[in-house]
């Protein structure tokens, strides 16, 4: 690689000016997710964790024990009885989170849902009815669309389907399965939609796929493979797999080539040999590389926070409607596997 090009070298887009109020969110589904998000809410300077919602006794007992002080209840409508607030962030899975939003909305707070893309198709479709009824603030949490490389591999062009004319995309990571507990979900709900969304941000919707897949820990798909058609026609190989060992966590690569040139973005880089582009942008020094360390929910929280001030890069990273696409491509996906690899169109 050459040395880094002015488009290399761009700084952070200027941040928007603090909210003047905190937001007073609540936290709706105490698993380790909405634990995360119950953290980065305390630790913010512009949010106030307002409360916690979980039907599990015991859950909600860990929370106290751990040290969270906010009121917690195990209905949203009996904490919303009781006190008020602005936000509501479902961490819950479906079919509960879509009720959960459903009752947010029809309360008249603005409302975040985590792994929206990775639902379902009947919990999408109630959540997504829910959320374009109403005017207030909405949002699809994503800590993928806020990895600093692949945030600049948009910022400045370097994934687009103007340059590149074949695309390689994966996303891995380590399990260690137990003869004794069942995993929570499969690969598909935890590696394909955030690599999807990230390829969506990137060349747009995708208009159908093909798909294979392999279930080696019982009933749950542990890989897959995706041939993808963009509407556009760009036409990307997306695998996904449990299997890096040792690794802490997930891996994403997206590997871009085509007659200017040839790009790679992974969580730790960003590398470019194109003709007005060339050099290579390491994650660690980007300023909001802390963020992306810190886990799935400080990215979330101070993107949406940044959104709630006025950033429209942020709230484009949040964006509802795109989760909802990319869950219609991984349903997509799921059908094309059951139907040992047919193509399947994508639903608009």
């Amino acid at each position: 690689m050459t040395r880094p090009s002015t488009a290399m070298a761009e700084s952070q887009a200027p941040q928007p000016a603090p909210l003047e109020t905190r937001d007073r969110v609540i936290v709706a589904g105490l698993g380790r997710i909405g634990l995360d998000y119950a953290c980065a809410l305390a630790l913010h300077t512009s949010a106030e964790l307002a409360g916690l919602v979980e039907p599990r006794t015991d859950l909600r007992r860990f929370a106290r024990g751990v040290g969270f002080q906010a009121p917690s209840e195990p209905s949203l409508a009996r904490w919303l009885a009781k006190r008020a607030a602005d936000t509501l962030f479902v961490c819950a899975r479906a079919p509960e989170a879509a009720r959960l939003v459903e009752q947010g909305v029809e309360a008249g707070l603005a409302v975040l849902v985590h792994g929206l893309a990775a639902m379902p198709a009947d919990a999408v479709s109630r959540i997504e009815k829910a959320l374009t009824s109403t005017q207030r603030p909405v949002a699809a949490g994503s800590a993928a669309m806020f990895l600093p490389t692949f945030a600049r591999a948009r910022r400045n062009g370097a994934l687009s389907p103007e340059r590149l004319q074949q695309v390689r995309a994966s996303a891995s990571i380590s399990r260690v399965f137990s003869p004794v507990v069942e995993p929570e979900g499969d690969v598909l709900e935890f590696l394909l939609a955030d690599l999807m969304l990230l390829l969506d941000a990137s060349f747009g919707p995708v208009a159908a796929v093909r798909a294979t897949g392999q279930r080696l820990y019982g009933e749950w798909l542990d890989e897959c493979q995706v041939e993808a058609r963009f509407a556009n026609g760009l036409a990307a190989k997306i695998e996904t797999s449990w299997s890096v060992p040792d690794y802490p966590g997930a891996a994403m690569v997206i590997e871009g080539s085509g007659s200017d040139g040839r790009v790679i973005v992974s969580d730790d880089a960003l590398e470019t040999d194109l003709t007005a582009m060339q050099g290579r942008v390491v994650a660690a020094g980007e300023p909001s590389h802390a963020r992306s360390e810190g886990g799935d929910a400080p990215a979330v929280v101070a993107g949406w926070l940044r959104a709630l001030a006025g950033d429209d890069t942020s709230a484009e990273a949040l964006s509802v409607t795109r989760a909802v696409r990319v869950a219609r491509v991984v349903e997509a996906v799921r059908q094309s596997i059951a139907a040992d690899g047919s193509e399947r169109g994508v639903n608009p």
